[in-house]
């Protein structure tokens, strides 16, 4: 590898921890080709602008929020699926854009993906909103409205009366279950009526879910297989649930697994 610029190493070490949720020391040391002494260096530079945090002989991802145990053992649940679908919903968004993300594991892991781009997000999450915080050209919009028990998200009317009055390129939302008869699913009504308004803002709207939400439903539909742009979903999927969503009328995107 030819020597890189201090710009280049930060935005290669960044790429690397982002994919890889969390990295060795020595491994980025020898990956970048600089001394311990350097990447520690380059490591405390990216803490300071709340990219990445420091661990023990290690770097990993930042999360601002002090998430509570149920987000938190949600995230852990398919994470390396969830950063590979992170990967293929933020290779579709470009600068300029405005972008609708809800809440939810796999969307505050696409916000981590989106830092410091030129776009606009606009979040009903109060949790994105802060993965989001501070980081340079990223505008946030939050709709405001009353806290969900079961989330982060804000619900209520005061989303809608937000999100009319913007339109958004995209937008990319969770959901806790998926099947061609049912389409996309939420586990309660306020989170749902949500979501349905963020679908409905947005010229394209794309579902992020890993494979263990294809093939369930839950308590309240927010959009039928139809009435997205596509799903985003990793290679785990069941062929035959995959081709089921196809044979609906749903595109369906799968995830490579990142190296």
């Amino acid at each position: 590898m030819s020597k890189l610029s201090t710009q280049q190493r930060h935005a290669l070490i960044l790429d690397v921890v982002t994919r890889k949720g969390e990295c060795r020391l020595e491994d980025l040391s020898q990956l970048v080709q600089v001394s311990i002494a350097t990447m520690r260096r380059d490591i405390a530079t990216l803490e300071s602008r709340g990219l990445v945090e420091r661990t023990w002989g290690g770097v990993c991802v930042a999360t601002p929020v002090k998430y509570l145990p149920s987000f938190l053992d949600s995230s852990k649940k398919h994470a390396p699926e969830k950063r590979a679908i992170a990967a293929v919903a933020a290779s579709l968004v470009q600068p300029g854009m405005v972008i609708g993300l809800s809440g939810g594991s796999s969307c505050t892991e696409l916000a981590r993906w989106l830092r410091g781009k030129k776009i606009t997000v606009v979040t009903n999450a109060l949790n994105v909103a802060m993965e989001l915080y501070s980081h340079g050209h990223t505008k946030v919009i939050v709709a405001g409205g009353q806290l969900n028990m079961y989330s982060y998200e804000l619900v209520g009317d005061n989303v809608r009366q937000t999100l009319q009055e913007h339109r958004l390129d995209l937008a990319f939302l969770g959901c806790t279950g998926i099947t061609p008869e049912f389409g996309f699913s939420m586990r309660d009504e306020p989170e749902a009526i949500a979501a349905r308004v963020v679908c409905q803002a947005a010229e394209r709207c794309y579902v992020l879910a890993d494979h263990s939400k294809v093939g369930k439903h839950t308590l309240t539909r927010f959009a039928t297989v139809r009435q997205v742009t596509g799903l985003i979903t990793d290679d785990g999927v069941a062929e035959h649930h995959r081709q089921a969503l196809e044979q609906a009328g749903l595109k369906v995107m799968v995830a490579p697994a990142l190296v």
